[in-house]
């Protein structure tokens, strides 16, 4: 499994639980994988990252509490968020089916 599937797989389960559940030196060492990998932008540092990832999936626990929409939906949204936020951004104007 890619370091990316991982990540996907750790947040998704941790929108789902409420917390990532994974040690900090353990997230650090995903991310910096994923970034060696090129599946995350290696503009990004890996322990800005581990930081930032329990503080989304926090705020996305948050937001559930209080909205009426569907766990499945919104984790699909969570997702999508954590791919454009974290992969390499892709040149403009260049289309993608």
């Amino acid at each position: 499994m890619s370091a990316w599937d991982e990540l996907v797989t750790l947040v998704e389960a941790g929108a789902r639980g409420g917390t990532l559940g994974a040690p900090a030196a353990d997230l650090i060492h995903l991310v910096q994988r994923a970034i060696d990998e090129r599946s995350v932008d290696p503009e990004l540092d890996a322990d800005s990252v581990a930081r930032w990832l329990p503080g989304l999936v926090a705020g996305y626990r948050e937001i559930q509490d209080v909205s009426d929409r569907g766990d499945d939906a919104a984790i699909a949204e969570l997702l999508r968020i954590l791919t454009r936020w974290l992969h390499p951004a892709r040149p403009r104007g260049i289309a993608t089916l």
